[in-house]
């Protein structure tokens, strides 16, 4: 329940940054806000841990799953916002939060995780739903929705990534270094595009979130981008505590919670209702991932009963 709650809380609050990246996403580049944003973040982690005196929490021991990690989450979160500002929020995350499904079904490729045919089956519902969210015909034409598609899976990969963490490594560890590799891999990103002399002649959204000329932001623009920062950092220990509280198969589920505030937040502030074929896709991807925590509750309790029988034995 802990790492239930702890991921459910860390969700809301990137849900909470989602609305800010999404605001500015017509005025601002993305790389400006993930680097100020990854820069404020690693000052405020380091502040708290000089006063706290607890600097010697951030030591590392694994430090390569730390910066795979780091770099899958970096590509996942940025696929994502370029996303975002060209679909609406219900569309964006109900894709982007395919991840669990993946997850789930990577879990047992990967870890060789015992995953029967029912979890198999709430899995290709999960196929089923996004169908549903894109269109029979896929839409893939549209590059926001291959932006999506990406981020599901980079997402996916951070996540599995986990499990290669040293079990000595904090949760405020991991949440440190990768801040630290979004900031370095903004910086490098920023430069490359600058190096290569893009341009923001086009009508696309997304690319013109991407390409566009650094912008002075005015006082409240500042504060509010430097509050994502705060969000992300204390998002990031939830996520990643969450995750090495409870097994995969129990946590992911719960990430589809991150719907309900996209649709509600979508509706408060870009009046965006989903239309009825992407709610049905929405409500068909909670259930598959329902499902596969139901059929988890189910086999843990079968594996207690069995240990605690032959225990009596």
């Amino acid at each position: 329940m802990l790492g239930i709650s702890t991921l459910v809380f860390g969700l809301f609050l990137f849900s909470v940054q989602d609305v800010i990246i999404k605001h500015f996403s017509g005025s601002f580049p993305v790389l400006e806000l993930v680097f100020i944003r990854s820069l404020t973040g690693t000052i405020i982690i380091l502040t708290a841990l000089f006063t706290l005196g607890k600097t010697g929490s951030i030591k590392l021991y694994g430090k390569q799953a730390v910066i795979i990690k780091g770099i899958f989450g970096y590509i996942s979160y940025l696929c994502y916002y370029l996303a975002l500002a060209t679909l609406p929020m219900a569309e964006t995350a109900t894709i982007t939060f395919f991840a669990p499904v993946i997850v789930t079904a990577l879990s047992a490729i990967i870890f060789k995780e015992k995953v029967g045919i029912h979890r198999w089956g709430a899995v290709l519902l999960g196929f089923v739903s996004i169908i549903l969210v894109i269109g029979p015909k896929g839409h893939f034409g549209n590059p926001a929705i291959i932006l999506a598609l990406l981020a599901a899976i980079t997402y996916a990969a951070m996540t599995l990534s986990t499990r290669f963490m040293d079990p000595r490594d904090s949760a405020t560890a991991s949440a440190f270094y990768t801040t630290l590799v979004f900031l370095v891999m903004s910086l490098l990103s920023m430069i490359v595009i600058y190096l290569l002399d893009f341009g923001a002649d086009t009508s696309d959204e997304s690319l013109q979130f991407l390409v566009r000329s650094w912008v002075e932001p005015s006082d409240v623009s500042q504060w509010l981008i430097i509050s994502t920062a705060l969000i992300a950092t204390i998002g990031f220990y939830c996520l990643t505590q969450a995750y090495l509280l409870a097994d995969f198969s129990v946590v992911a589920p719960f990430e589809y919670t991150y719907l309900i505030w996209s649709v509600l937040f979508g509706y408060l502030f870009w009046n965006e209702l989903p239309q009825t074929q992407s709610i049905i896709g929405i409500l068909l991807l909670v259930a598959s991932n329902l499902y596969i925590l139901r059929r988890e509750t189910m086999l843990s309790k079968k594996r207690g009963f069995k240990k605690c029988k032959e225990h009596r034995i």
